[in-house]
């Protein structure tokens, strides 16, 4: 996501190789875990934030910048894991979706109403699947 209301798609536009930079970054996590057995967890999830530019960057222009309507910027993403807990260190496995995207669709930012989780172009589009070693905070 980001920077500010920019798109994926924007970005790929306009930057090759850059994908969601910026200089300001504000991120919000909480993780409901329960234990199923003494190596493995299970996690639900919600995430929230995106990252801005400081100044105007001609490379993303006006809509990267940090201002003071920020927080109608903030995208919201919920999702499940699974942890696996090896005491020394800790691997996640989790599939998310987004909730709220930062830039209008359809004439709002909430897609939750949107979930078609039976068609598969919205699969492509909206399920993130991510592997991670440590917890996420």
């Amino acid at each position: 996501m980001g920077p500010g209301l920019f798109t994926r798609d924007t970005i790929r536009n306009v930057l090759l190789f850059q994908d969601g930079g910026g200089d300001i970054k504000l991120e919000a996590n909480t993780e409901l875990r329960a234990k199923f057995n003494k190596f493995i967890e299970g996690a639900v999830f919600v995430d929230a934030g995106n990252v801005w530019s400081y100044s105007d960057v001609d490379t993303f222009g006006p809509e990267a910048k940090f201002s003071g309507d920020f927080l109608k910027q903030i995208a919201i993403g919920a999702g499940v894991g699974i942890r696996l807990d090896l005491s020394y260190f800790l691997i996640r496995l989790d599939i998310a979706t987004p909730l709220r995207k930062p830039y209008k669709t359809d004439g709002s930012e909430w897609v939750v109403d949107k979930m078609a989780f039976g068609s598969s172009d919205w699969r492509k589009q909206n399920l993130v699947f991510n592997i991670g070693v440590g917890y996420p905070f």
